[in-house]
């Protein structure tokens, strides 16, 4: 039985495509990565005054006021605030007992790279969207994993506040880590989206 000859010749163009692929994956996933801890590094230096040796949850912290952009009425505030994060976004499950707590934690991001990753496998090289939505991910939940492995909690420091139309919000406070993971699932709902769109003008123009 003899092999198509032009699928044989699109090989190498394939393997060269997942190549760049996950090279472009692991250099996002680092670049953020680095981004990320020395943000965290910097916030702690500068917005943490003191802390207990003994109870992590036990510390001084300080905030800075970065700029407001707006008017009286509507406005966003951006500040700096460091912020000791033990449970998962906005401080879930924060309070679970010491003992449990941590491994918790370590269990759960584990699985969910694991997941991940897979998911990132599975799709296509020329699925570059969704591959740069998961590699987004991945960096926030490696950004943050390292956190929790180091110092049994995670640090936030971006502060957030806003005003619209006289309604305020105070937005829990977050990380780089965490902008990764926000913008990735952005990222892969306009591709899920696209994705649709274009599935259903091809079969408009199939049964036209």
């Amino acid at each position: 039985m003899q092999k198509d000859s032009s699928s044989i010749e699109s090989l190498p163009v394939k393997i060269k495509a997942s190549k760049g692929s996950l090279l472009g994956f692991l250099f996002l996933c680092v670049g953020f990565v680095l981004l990320d801890q020395s943000t965290k590094l910097w916030s702690e230096k500068y917005f943490m005054v003191s802390t207990s040796a003994t109870d992590i949850r036990n510390y001084y912290p300080s905030s800075q006021h970065v700029f407001t952009l707006g008017n009286s009425v509507n406005w966003l505030d951006f500040n700096t605030t460091y912020v000791r994060n033990t449970g998962a976004a906005w401080g879930f499950l924060g309070n679970l007992p010491e003992n449990i707590r941590p491994y918790f934690f370590y269990i759960l991001t584990i699985v969910a790279m694991i997941v991940i990753l897979i998911f990132f496998f599975k799709t296509k090289a020329d699925q570059i969207f969704s591959r740069l939505g998961i590699a987004f991910i991945f960096a926030g939940a490696a950004g943050n994993f390292i956190d929790r492995i180091w110092l049994h909690y995670v640090i936030d420091w971006i502060h957030v506040q806003w005003s619209v139309i006289g309604w305020q919000y105070d937005y829990p406070v977050f990380n780089v880590a965490d902008c990764c993971v926000t913008t990735g699932v952005i990222i892969l709902l306009i591709d899920a989206v696209r994705e649709e769109l274009l599935a259903r003008k091809l079969k408009k123009k199939k049964e036209g």
